[in-house]
């Protein structure tokens, strides 16, 4: 079996319905810290803010449209939904998954909190797997 690997773990993305709530709580109760401002990305339609919690990076993301796919995972209860790694070759790896028959859920596109790096989601066995292209990607 040929060994693969996505490259570098980035975070674990959480799903919250009160995004400043989460932080309060993450902070005050766990001792998370705060990275930086919150990110507003209508293209993902979400509100962003990383914490940094005994050295794992946290996304916390909050819908911030009724249509945001996010509303559904909170309805069902679902708050930690994807990892992610960053990747130096999006588009090839993205071929290499499929090929290997992981499914490409959200094409890439440009991420506001990563600065307009394009991120693509896909499902491999019930994994939500976030792959975020490299800083100083050529494609």
């Amino acid at each position: 079996m040929r060994e693969a690997c996505l490259g570098r773990f980035d975070h674990v993305g959480v799903a919250v319905a009160d995004l400043e709530l989460a932080v309060e709580t993450y902070v005050r109760s766990l001792g998370a810290v705060a990275e930086a401002e919150t990110f507003e990305d209508p293209m993902q339609q979400v509100r962003i803010r990383f914490l940094n919690l005994g050295g794992m990076r946290i996304e916390l993301l909050q819908p911030d449209t009724e249509r945001s796919p996010l509303h559904n995972l909170l309805k069902r209860g679902i708050g930690i939904y994807h990892v992610c790694h960053e990747v130096d070759d999006l588009d090839a790896e993205l071929e290499r998954l499929k090929a290997e028959g992981v499914k490409v859920v959200s094409p890439p596109k440009p991420a506001v909190a990563f600065g307009n790096r394009r991120v693509a989601f896909t499902m491999c066995q019930g994994l939500m797997v976030e792959l975020l292209e490299a800083e100083g990607s050529t494609r």
